[in-house]
């Protein structure tokens, strides 16, 4: 017996650190008790995506699948899911793909089609092919904490997985309707849902059209020697998290905490800390000194003078991890380490 490993959104900056990390194990936990081995990984993103990376993947890797299509469409959605291996009876899916938050806003209709509608016919298909397997497959659905209700109760105390779901924001409301969806069909057993709701993952290289990529920029942009403009307050507090422990706690979420543990609520929020862009500066200051590196200058402006799709925060200042350190979890988020993995892979490339 073996397992398919799917990843959904396979070319993004998340499904790429995924599928590397996939690719170094041989095994993969299906549950509390068993462990089988990967006899395919199956990289699943847009047809016109930048595809040099899967392609690299399934050059060095012979369980590397590549699947180009659309989360929208269920034959292609039904085509990644589909087991290579004949001895394969479980199919684990890690659903990453989304339109984000800034392009969700600017676009509701494709944010709808991919975020919401999207969803539905990938949890749809993977309920089919539990059918076929005879068993509810594993269907890992990546979240945010944009989906809490920016309350003044949820700006006092961090949010956990009961907090009130209303967001602000189109990409934070499809998320919650999606996180109650994954609930419902595992609860028939229609799936064997998890949801994992990451905060902002920080280091990702390149702009984005949101207000949390001042605290990626802050340092990614500084550290490859330009200016860069910081526009939210530098003493806002932001939930952060950091990639690499992300795909850890992924992994483990899918096979070794059992669906008992989980009960009826499957959102599991993972470990992130709130850090405000004075300590993400001190931290790339820290950094540089130690690696030698010549920084960028910052300057102070405002939201109101910014490019983002949103001119105030959104997101609330602070998460409760404490469900997912309980269920073993792994918690290594330190923004020390996060920057010099990212001068690692992507400075010393310049």
């Amino acid at each position: 017996m073996s397992v398919q490993a799917v990843v959904i959104g396979a070319n993004g900056f998340l499904g790429r650190r995924l599928v590397e990390t996939l690719c170094r194990r041989r095994n993969l936990r299906v549950s509390a008790n068993e462990k089988l081995p990967v006899s395919s990984i199956v990289l699943f993103d847009v047809a016109d995506s930048s595809d040099a990376f899967m392609r690299r993947q399934c050059d060095e890797d012979s369980r590397c699948c590549l699947v180009l299509g659309s989360l929208t469409k269920a034959e292609d959605t039904a085509e990644a899911l589909r087991p290579r291996a004949t001895d394969c009876r479980t199919v684990v899916s890690f659903h990453l793909a989304a339109m984000l938050s800034g392009q969700a806003e600017a676009n509701f209709d494709g944010g709808m089609q991919v975020n919401l509608f999207g969803a539905i016919t990938v949890i749809e298909q993977v309920r089919a092919l539990g059918v076929k397997l005879g068993r509810p497959q594993i269907y890992v659905y990546v979240s945010t904490d944009y989906v809490a209700c920016f309350n003044d109760t949820n700006r006092r105390v961090p949010i956990n997985e009961e907090a009130f779901r209303l967001s602000p924001t189109s990409y934070g409301v499809h998320k919650a309707c999606v996180e109650l969806l994954v609930c419902d069909y595992s609860r028939h057993g229609f799936i064997d849902g998890r949801v994992a709701r990451i905060s902002a993952v920080i280091g990702r290289p390149g702009f984005s059209n949101s207000v949390s990529s001042s605290y990626s920029m802050i340092f990614t942009q500084t550290l490859l020697g330009r200016d860069y403009t910081v526009y939210p307050d530098m003493d806002y507090p932001y939930p952060c998290s950091c990639i690499d422990n992300n795909c850890r706690c992924l992994i483990k979420l899918a096979g070794k905490v059992t669906a008992e543990q989980l009960g009826h609520n499957r959102v599991v929020q993972l470990p992130a800390r709130s850090l405000t862009l004075r300590q993400i500066w001190a931290a790339t200051q820290r950094v540089a000194a130690e690696l030698d590196i010549k920084l960028g200058a910052i300057t102070q402006s405002s939201l109101a003078e910014s490019p983002f799709s949103f001119k105030s925060m959104n997101v609330v200042p602070a998460v409760d991890h404490s469900r997912a350190v309980s269920l073993g979890l792994p918690d290594n988020v330190d923004v020390d380490s996060i920057i010099k993995e990212y001068v690692r892979r992507f400075v010393a490339l310049v």
